[in-house]
C-alpha cells in the first residue's frame, strides 16, 4: 500500500507514523504501532505520570521504555530526541541542554534506528545520530524549517500545520492544507503531513498534497492502548468540529491546541486583556488536580479527566474520531480503506454521496 521513500528510509511497510506525543504514549501503543507495519516513537514519560528535571531520570525513563517496547515488538521503533539550544555561545554537541544530551546518549546506547527531533537546531545532533546510522526526522511548522532541517542534513521533515495537537514547534499558524505543498516544492528530502489526518480520506489528500508518510498523534490516543482516561476518550469520540482551540502566543513557547474548556477560556481572557506571559505561565502553574494527586494541568486533564481546568491536548482532527479502535487496527483500517478512497476516485474523480 502506497509504498514510499519513507517507507525504505524507516524500514516499514505502511507510511504511518505515531507521533511522539509524551504523556499519552505507552509501550503497548508504540508496539502495536510498530506491529501493525507503522512505526512507533517512544514516549519519555509513557511509564510516569510526574514531571522530572534531574536529566539522568528524564533519560532513564526513556531507556525504561525502550526496552519495554522492545519486550512487545522486534520492528523498527523511534524516540523523541529534543534539540533545544541551552548554549548558544558553545560549540559542537555542548551546545545542546544535558537533558537532550543524556537522551541521545541513551538512544545511541539502546541503539534505536530511528530519532524523532524536535525544537531548535539538529544539525550536530543529527551528525552524531548519523554516525552511529541512525536515521532521523524532525518536525517544523513553516518552509524555511523545512529547508534548514534539509541543509542540516535530516534524512525527512514532518511537516506540522495550525490544526496540531499538542505545543507546534515554531510558533506556525498556516493550515496542513496550504503549507504542506509548499514545503514538498522547497525540499528534496521526504515530507511527512504532521497534522490533519485523522482517517483514510485525510490519508490519502496528504499524498495528493505530496506528502509521502503521515505522522498521527490525536488519532492514536483515542485508542485503548492510550493511557488518557477513558472519559478523556470519551470526550474525544463525542468532539465535534470546534471542540478544541488553539492559544499560547504571549506564552513564548509556541501555539498549543487543546480540547475547549473552563482553563481555554480563563486563559484566552487573560491574554486578551493584554496580561503578561509572567503571569499566564502563574495562571496555568497555580493548577491543583480534583484527585489530590499532585498532578499538573497537563496530566490532571490526562489521568484524572478534569475535563474543565485540564490543559488536554488534542488536534482540530479529533472531529473526525468516532469510535475507540487499538492502535494496531488504526493502521491497518486506514491503508484498507485508503485503497478504497483511492478505487472511487479512479472510478470517479467527483465524490458523491451515498
Amino acid at each position: 500500500m502506497l509504498p514510499t521513500r519513507v517507507c525504505d528510509l524507516l524500514g516499514i511497510e505502511h507510511p504511518i507514523v505515531q507521533s511522539p506525543m509524551r504523556w499519552p504514549v505507552s509501550p503497548q501503543l508504540t508496539a502495536a504501532v510498530s506491529n501493525a507495519g507503522g512505526l512507533g516513537i517512544c514516549s519519555t514519560h509513557a511509564m510516569s505520570e510526574y514531571e522530572t528535571t534531574d536529566p539522568r531520570e528524564f533519560s532513564e525513563r526513556q531507556r525504561l521504555t525502550i526496552r519495554e517496547v522492545r519486550k512487545l515488538t522486534d520492528k523498527p521503533i523511534g524516540v523523541i530526541i529534543r534539540c533545544k539550544v541551552a548554549n548558544p555561545e558553545r560549540k559542537g554537541l555542548d551546545k545542546y541542554g544535558p537533558e537532550e544530551l543524556a537522551v541521545m546518549e541513551v538512544a545511541l546506547e539502546e541503539e534505536v534506528p530511528i530519532a524523532y527531533t524536535t525544537l531548535g537546531n539538529p544539525d550536530v545532533m543529527v551528525e552524531r545520530l548519523h554516525k552511529a546510522g541512525i536515521k532521523v526526522m524532525h518536525i517544523g511548522t513553516q518552509v524555511r524549517h523545512a529547508e534548514k532541517v534539509e541543509e542540516s542534513g535530516c534524512d525527512a521533515f514532518v511537516c506540522a500545520g495550525y490544526e496540531a495537537g499538542g505545543h507546534s514547534p515554531g510558533h506556525g499558524d498556516t493550515t496542513i492544507f496550504t503549507l504542506l505543498p509548499q514545503v514538498v516544492d522547497a525540499v528534496k528530502i521526504p515530507v511527512l503531513a504532521g497534522a490533519g489526518v485523522g482517517d483514510a480520506r485525510s490519508f490519502v489528500a496528504a499524498f495528493a498534497l505530496g506528502a509521502e508518510g503521515v505522522s498521527m498523534g490525536t488519532r492514536f490516543t483515542a485508542t485503548h492502548e492510550s493511557r488518557f482516561h477513558q472519559t478523556v476518550k470519551d470526550a474525544m469520540v463525542n468532539a465535534g468540529d470546534t471542540a478544541t482551540v488553539a492559544w499560547g502566543k504571549t506564552l513564548g513557547t509556541g501555539l498549543g491546541r487543546t480540547m475547549k474548556n473552563k482553563f481555554t477560556e480563563g486563559y484566552l481572557e487573560r491574554e486578551i486583556h493584554g496580561t503578561s506571559a509572567e503571569d499566564l505561565h502563574a495562571f496555568i502553574r497555580g493548577y491543583q488536580d480534583p484527585d489530590g494527586k499532585g498532578y499538573e494541568r497537563k496530566t490532571g486533564g490526562y489521568f484524572s479527566a478534569d475535563l474543565e481546568w485540564g490543559e488536554i491536548y488534542m488536534g482540530a482532527v479529533v472531529g473526525l474520531i468516532r469510535e475507540i479502535k487499538h492502535a494496531g487496527d488504526v493502521v491497518t483500517d486506514m491503508v484498507r480503506d485508503a485503497e478504497k478512497v483511492l478505487a472511487r476516485l479512479n472510478a470517479n474523480s467527483v465524490p458523491t454521496r451515498q
